[in-house]
């Protein structure tokens, strides 16, 4: 059944008041930064993971911790220990798979064993800064909507107490949620909207603690 022009509206007026710190660190000058919005946080941190140079890819996945973890007081740790922790071979590696139009999976971008990077949540922010046009971040927040209703496409991804592991299983899983985030664009909004911002449109909701919402939304759509 197509979705009702109410969870539409529901939904555009979510993917439009999204709201997350755009926060941003300037390694090189070792000073915090608010941007403008998210997409400036994206726009940077592609080009610092695309550069070709360990450095910039390594202060790249720096500010995807950075951002993700933006609400949690746990961030600058994490940060630190990433930085401590990767080494220069990690980071050649990762500057060969995240190439200039490239779309790693899951699955490659576990191989690289990155510090901080081990489970869906925060591999997913790998791609969807890779690539937003087509991919969306998978995360524990998402996961609400599935224990508010099972029966979703959620219902795919083998979920730990405390994280989402990077398995084969859950790697399918993650490529069908970045489809139907596109999906959902193209099909109710003409395109006009990329498969991160439906999922953040999701996000939204479950944040304001509309999960009922998310969950009808995405159960129709």
């Amino acid at each position: 059944m197509p979705l009702a022009e109410r969870l539409q509206d529901i939904l555009r007026q979510a993917i439009e008041g999204y709201a997350f710190p755009p926060d941003y660190f300037d390694f090189s000058e070792g000073t915090h930064n608010v941007l403008t919005d998210t997409r400036d946080v994206e726009t940077r941190i592609r080009s610092d993971l695309t550069s070709g140079d360990p450095e910039w890819v390594k202060n790249g996945l720096s500010n995807a911790l950075y951002w993700g973890y933006a609400q949690m007081g746990i961030r600058d740790e994490r940060v630190r220990r990433f930085r401590t922790k990767v080494n220069p071979f990690q980071l050649r590696e990762a500057c060969q798979l995240f190439r200039p139009g490239t779309t790693p999976s899951l699955l490659d971008i576990k191989k690289l064993k990155l510090p901080e990077f081990s489970g869906v949540s925060f591999v997913s922010k790998i791609r969807m800064f890779l690539d937003p046009e087509n991919s969306a971040t998978l995360d524990r927040q998402i996961m609400k909507i599935h224990a508010e209703y099972p029966e979703t496409l959620l219902a795919n991804f083998h979920v730990q107490p405390t994280r989402i592991p990077i398995s084969r299983q859950n790697a399918d899983a993650y490529e069908d949620w970045c489809r139907k985030m596109r999906e959902i664009s193209d099909r109710y909004f003409n395109g006009h909207f990329r498969a991160v911002d439906v999922e953040r449109g999701l996000f939204q909701l479950v944040q304001s603690r509309s999960t009922a919402l998310a969950a009808e939304i995405l159960k129709n759509a």
